[in-house]
């Protein structure tokens, strides 16, 4: 008797949850049972979590209350619910604003307080290159870009890919700006079109 499984061509909804479990993006629960079955087996063979349980509940929590929808830019700002990192965007090579949400700050750029600045700005630059890197790499851009950057949690350990996500939207003069986010902000960030 012959073992071997013909190999099958994956359906649309299958390949969209095998991009998402590569991703980093959850669960539609509109796919089908296989693409579910696809989505589940694949987290199931990629290694364990980077960052610590905890921390994502945290950074979800902060995530949930960081920036509601009806809040201004300049006052997200001030309520240092985002972070400007306009100026070291501009030093790897960005041509406009650049922000990131405190979440992210907090986890990815300075999870320590022990981190010296020169530490935050290495850092915060290895974010904005993997960004700028994705961006060179699109053919198109898209509202919402994933894009993975290196990072090691816990500090001082081996870095690891960790998917984070550029949101694209126009500033109040229509000259774009980008906000950097963790995907566990990304559902926060979107304004359903119906």
């Amino acid at each position: 008797m012959n073992d071997k499984q013909t190999p099958r061509v994956l359906s649309h909804d299958e390949r969209h949850a095998a991009e998402a479990a590569f991703g980093g993006r959850p669960l539609n629960p509109r796919w089908s049972a296989r693409a579910k079955a696809v989505y589940e087996g694949i987290l199931k063979s990629l290694p364990a979590p980077i960052m610590p349980e905890e921390v994502v509940a945290d950074s979800q929590q902060e995530a949930d209350r960081a920036v509601p929808a009806s809040i201004p830019f300049q006052q997200a700002l001030d309520a240092g619910s985002l972070i400007d990192v306009t100026p070291t965007a501009r030093q790897v090579g960005l041509s406009f604003s650049v922000t990131v949400t405190k979440p992210l700050w907090d986890t990815g750029i300075a999870p320590a307080h022990t981190l010296t600045n020169e530490e935050q700005s290495s850092r915060l630059r290895d974010v904005l290159m993997a960004f700028r890197l994705r961006l060179a790499a699109q053919p198109t851009n898209a509202p919402l870009i994933d894009f993975p950057a290196l990072l090691s949690f816990p500090h001082g350990g081996v870095p690891q890919p960790v998917p984070l996500f550029a949101l694209i939207q126009p500033d109040e003069h229509n000259k774009a700006m980008v906000t950097l986010l963790l995907p566990t902000e990304v559902a926060t960030t979107i304004i359903p079109m119906n």
